[in-house]
């Protein structure tokens, strides 16, 4: 345990100087892939729980079709909490999770696929669907230990960002709502993870 914790720190310490990166979530696209965007306010206490320097709320509608989005970026490894832990204290009960491959057009940033995972929960019979993935500069991952570790011993100042999304299992089915979440996610998750790549090292 020693050993690791030693090793950990050492990356760390040898790691460059700095970089300052500004999410931008300000920036995000509001017209996204036949979705409209909708702002939802920012919750300023969950912000100092998470100990996070940005988050932004977005709920997208298509037609029936909705979906709320969470992004939370932090510098410490620390802000970015696992949904599969937050939902059961809310009173959510998980039936499944999975890991998917999120579909994304284009080339990416980054090497490898966008990974992340997907839950249905219930509450009082309300049941929705929620996917997730944690990003840092320079890929994705869908555990939270790899996750954090790749924040400890990344760029300095690169930090970690959750994108979260959650959709009701409506009329339409599972199926439909999965499909709806993985076609976000893949229009999203470009303009979330931009501004890692814009002319820095």
């Amino acid at each position: 345990m020693l050993l690791a914790v030693a090793i950990t720190y050492g990356v760390r310490a040898a790691r460059p100087e700095a970089v300052k990166y500004l999410p931008g979530f300000a920036d995000m696209p509001m017209q996204l892939d036949g979705f409209a965007g909708t702002d939802q306010p920012k919750d300023d206490s969950l912000k100092e729980f998470l100990e996070a320097d940005d988050i932004r709320g977005i709920r997208y509608d298509r037609g029936d079709d909705a979906a709320a989005v969470s992004l939370i970026y932090g510098l410490s490894w620390r802000t970015v909490h696992t949904p599969k832990a937050c939902f059961p204290t809310q009173g959510w009960s998980v039936i499944w999770e999975e890991p998917v491959q999120v579909p994304v057009e284009g080339e990416l940033p980054h090497e490898g696929p966008v990974l992340g995972e997907l839950m249905r929960v219930e509450r009082e019979g309300d049941a929705m669907l929620v996917l997730f993935v944690f990003a840092h500069k320079g890929g994705t991952s869908a555990d939270y230990t790899k996750h954090s570790l790749a924040v400890m011993t990344g760029p300095k100042g690169a930090g970690g960002l959750s994108i979260m999304m959650t959709s009701p299992i409506g009329r339409k089915g599972e199926d439909h709502t999965r499909q709806v979440l993985m076609e976000l996610m893949g229009a999203l998750y470009p303009h979330a993870v931009s501004f890692w790549y814009r002319d820095k090292s």
